[in-house]
């Protein structure tokens, strides 16, 4: 078997990086796709208002971190957990997870499955300095996690 051998390459050209190169333009985010109380009761994640979230208020469970997430764009609160630990005692088996505005008197709740992972409820209209407020329940009685926005 014949070997062959591989040309010698200047060291200039062993120091070209193989990446490509950057350019100045950074792509552009989707905008909203709702407003205001037209979010109500929407997801956030296909509205596009996840994009410009905040995260107002967090409480740790044992089931994990609950947060209370606020889109600066659409004026919209929801509930999020990122890493739920899995399981319901209600007797639907979901994990309800609820979000209110106090001063509209109006809320939403999103019954999600309860299985381990990430899991998101649907967004009230909030805005400035409304009472917003995220619960989860996973055991069919009082509210398990509890999160609530500067205006409460």
């Amino acid at each position: 078997m014949r070997k062959f051998a591989l040309p010698a390459l200047p060291l200039a050209v062993l120091l070209v990086p193989l990446a490509a190169p950057a350019t100045s333009a950074q792509a552009a985010s989707t905008p909203a796709t709702c407003g205001g109380a037209g979010c109500d009761d929407l997801d956030p994640a296909r509205t596009g208002c996840d994009d410009s979230a905040i995260t107002v208020d967090t409480v740790s469970s044992s089931k994990g971190t609950f947060k209370l997430r606020y889109s600066t764009t659409c004026k919209t609160n929801w509930l999020y957990v990122g890493n739920y630990a899995g399981g319901s005692s209600r007797s639907d088996g979901k994990l309800e997870m609820r979000v209110e505005d106090h001063d509209r008197s109006e809320g939403f709740s999103y019954y999600a499955s309860s299985a381990a992972g990430t899991h998101w409820s649907n967004m009230i209209y909030s805005p400035g300095d409304n009472c917003g407020i995220g619960a989860a329940d996973w055991n069919y009685g009082d509210w398990d996690a509890v999160v609530n926005s500067s205006g409460c």
